[in-house]
């Protein structure tokens, strides 16, 4: 018979195992959940995001720019289950490939989207528009229970100091309805794969009952100025000669958190040349 020491020996182990086997199943499905959604996965302690994003259309002429919508998406969860921390600041830098056209777009001001509805905004600054998003939060009120939240997002075009912005309206009513403005700088780099970049900080409203979890946006827009056609993002697909396709670093992305932490990822895409 097996004495005390042998049991209780075997009854770690057993512990053990269960505990590395809980672990490896959880790897292996956020490494299956990357695989699957063609997404890149970025990890600081338990804080994970997930990246996604793109171009539309991928099929585009080699020498010349076309309009695209590009779109982005970042997932925020944890292993462990606990509250991520509140999103302080995001960030979205595009191939330099592409260009950001404003040219006779119109555009919004702040305080046509503070406070208001998403009708009165769209009332207000329809012709501004430049995209559209979403986002998913978890709402913590105090002595109430955790409340899921949904929203959607208007992106206008705006000035500031003579300089192309994008001002994020965002709304949502439930658990209540709320409004609030994510200004977003946009910068010109001259080096590097990267040249339009995108820096927006959260108000600290949107996360103070709660935290993001899922935010996501699309940015397109066609418009005819003085008789010209013009996009709001265009680019062209620089495959070499006698390929029909070329990879390419669509984006740099990064989220900071009000821990301090800042998760990021470089998400590389493929497109087609058309024609």
């Amino acid at each position: 018979m097996s004495t005390a020491r042998e049991r209780a020996a075997r009854l770690i182990a057993r512990r053990r195992g269960y505990k590395a086997t809980a672990l490896l199943a959880a790897l292996a499905l956020l490494v299956g959940m990357v695989s699957v959604a063609r997404a890149e996965l970025s990890a600081s302690g338990n804080l994970f995001i997930t990246f996604k994003g793109g171009i539309d259309p991928r099929a585009l002429p080699r020498d010349r720019r076309a309009p695209i919508a590009v779109w982005m998406s970042g997932k925020v969860r944890t292993l462990s289950g606990e509250h991520p921390p509140a999103i302080r600041e995001i960030t979205i830098a595009l191939n330099r490939a592409g260009r950001l056209d404003t040219r006779g777009l119109p555009t919004c001001r702040r305080g046509q989207l503070e406070a208001a509805t998403r009708s009165a905004v769209l009332a207000a600054c329809r012709d501004a528009l430049v995209g559209t998003g979403t986002y998913r939060a978890r709402s913590t009120f105090p002595e109430q229970a955790r409340t899921p939240a949904f929203g959607r997002i208007l992106a206008f075009n705006a000035k500031s100091g003579g300089r192309s912005m994008i001002l994020a309206h965002v709304y949502g009513e439930d658990p209540a309805p709320s409004a609030h403005v994510i200004p977003f700088e946009i910068r010109t780099r001259s080096r590097g794969p990267y040249r339009t970049v995108l820096t927006g900080k959260a108000p600290e409203g949107l996360s103070r009952w709660g935290y993001l979890k899922r935010i996501s946006l699309r940015l397109h827009r066609v418009y005819t100025f003085r008789g010209r056609r013009h996009s709001y993002l265009s680019a062209p697909c620089r495959a070499p000669r006698g390929l029909k396709e070329a990879s390419f670093k669509f984006a740099f992305t990064s989220m900071t958190f009000a821990d301090g932490r800042e998760l990021s990822a470089n998400l590389t895409r493929t497109c087609k040349v058309r024609g």
